[in-house]
């Protein structure tokens, strides 16, 4: 897991993976006023999903991985809290949905949180366990982009 936000990507980048910069590049240049909610691809193995929601206490919030995808979680307007640890330290896999690279965690130990305000950014790797959505503010609206980065053990994944 990394967090930041979006004033520092260009700094971010250089000790960052190739393999994001496609993703760090699109919040970057991305009018989001003029994106609407929904599935945007950006090239051929990676895409955006922009939704707008309410924050809702943790305990309505599930655990989540995924396998084959990165996450850039970009928080455009609002703030929020998501939860994260190592998968090292996952529950029982509750549930999997191999189609939309999606895996349900019961619990999880040691679980810290991250406050996220417009502008700020994490990643969460294939061995991160994260709980998005999660209220800072009880009832707050939040818009945001999680960009989808296809992972692969190749030469993408160095640093420059």
């Amino acid at each position: 897991m990394y967090a930041s936000c979006a004033d520092n990507i260009r700094q971010d980048k250089a000790i960052l993976t190739k393999a994001l910069h496609v993703g760090l590049d699109y919040i970057c240049q991305s009018n989001w006023a003029q994106i609407p909610d929904g599935r945007h691809e950006i090239d051929k193995n990676n895409y955006v999903m922009i939704s707008t929601y309410i924050v809702e206490p943790p305990e309505n919030r599930r655990l989540e991985a995924h396998k084959q995808y990165i996450d850039i979680q970009f928080i455009i307007d609002g703030e929020e809290e998501i939860g994260y640890a190592d998968s090292s330290r996952a529950g029982m896999l509750q549930e999997q949905i191999v189609e939309r690279d999606l895996y349900f965690y019961d619990s999880v130990d040691k679980e810290i949180y991250l406050k996220m305000t417009a502008g700020s950014y994490a990643v969460f790797y294939p061995w991160d366990i994260h709980r998005p959505n999660c209220q800072s503010i009880p009832g707050s609206k939040v818009r945001k982009a999680v960009v989808k980065v296809l992972y692969t053990n190749d030469e993408n994944f160095q640093t420059e």
